[in-house]
């Protein structure tokens, strides 16, 4: 005779299960600002190659004219991808001499949101702004 019945339902406890969920947690609040930054960078990769080509049209322009353009419908030789122009405005600001900076600024099509700026300064060759910052 048996003095006490075993029970054979295994399973996990709360606790375990707690244990579980907490390191489930911690885990997510590293992984998820580290995934935002990735996807803001991401975004602004598009922003960048668009400025480095805005950048290379100015050039040849200067070569070619003498002159450094101001606005951007001075760059007639330049062609954006038609995504990118919906996604993000771009303007020259002029400088002393030559280009001070070009900067981005996202509109409604863009999937982060509008008015998320992305800057390269030509001066010192930095960029800086949304995905930079």
């Amino acid at each position: 005779m048996k003095l006490f019945k075993r029970n054979e339902n295994r399973g996990f406890t709360m606790v375990e299960l707690a244990i579980v969920l907490v390191i489930l947690a911690i885990l997510a609040a590293i992984a998820v600002p580290l995934y935002l930054q990735y996807v803001e960078s991401a975004r602004a990769g598009e922003a960048q190659e668009a400025i480095a080509a805005i950048m290379a049209a100015a050039k040849v322009q200067h070569a070619e004219t003498g002159q450094w353009p101001t606005d951007m419908r001075q760059l007639h030789r330049l062609q954006l991808d038609r995504l990118t122009e919906e996604r993000w405005r771009f303007i020259i600001i002029p400088g002393t001499h030559g280009i001070q900076s070009v900067q981005a600024t996202s509109t409604g099509q863009m999937p982060g949101g509008a008015g998320k700026i992305v800057r390269f300064n030509a001066q010192e060759g930095k960029w800086n702004g949304y995905g930079f910052d």
